[in-house]
């Protein structure tokens, strides 16, 4: 039996049904689960491209990584560089599209589980591109301006992907927007270095 008590707090449910609060609690704490993953989702918007990120969380108290400036320009003269800014943009181009798509999965994911499970292929589309990129051969004058701007990024890139998708996992919302504002800045450093490098897919729009 349920009746409607009218007290000076308010208008409340009486039932004889002893499970009725325990009912109401479980959806109660199934909406914020539901609502927590939403946020930690949201936060996580990521591009998939060698660097490349959509909607920006603020990084305002995130200090930008230094950036060591590329010796040439967008405007490439030397053939070794060209060949190699070539060869890197092709394993961009392969990769690109299908993180994208596991990306796209993950945003668009129903619950945590297959929302992780998409995030995971985007993160081992990532170690992939990772290694094509670190087999293809760096110009022996490049080679460290390319261990530092590039390599070492995209290292890190993937670390903080890694805690992404834990945050995800967790629904931990706050501590994806924190991941995601390192993300973020770790972005801006990669994509001043590949604009001054010449590529044209990696680590740009």
């Amino acid at each position: 039996m349920v009746e409607v008590r009218v007290s000076r707090k308010g208008t409340r449910l009486a039932t004889d049904d002893p499970a009725a609060p325990v009912r109401c609690n479980r959806r109660m704490s199934k909406a914020r689960r539901r609502a927590a993953f939403a946020a930690a989702a949201a936060t996580m918007g990521l591009l998939a491209g060698c660097g490349g990120e959509s909607g920006r969380a603020p990084v305002r108290e995130v200090s930008t990584p230094a950036v060591v400036q590329a010796a040439g320009t967008a405007h490439i003269t030397d053939p070794a560089r060209a060949r190699y800014v070539q060869a890197v943009d092709r394993v961009c181009s392969r990769y690109n599209p299908r993180r994208e798509r596991a990306v796209s999965e993950a945003e668009g994911a129903p619950d945590v589980t297959r929302a992780v499970a998409a995030y995971d292929d985007n993160i081992g589309l990532a170690e992939a591109q990772l290694r094509g990129v670190e087999a293809i051969t760096v110009p022996a004058s490049d080679r460290g301006l390319i261990q530092h701007n590039v390599v070492d990024r995209l290292r890190q890139r993937l670390a903080l992907r890694r805690a992404l998708r834990t945050d995800l996992q967790d629904s931990d919302a706050a501590r994806a927007q924190q991941d995601r504002a390192h993300l973020d800045a770790s972005l801006i450093a990669l994509e001043a270095f590949a604009r001054g490098y010449g590529f044209r897919v990696c680590g740009s729009r």
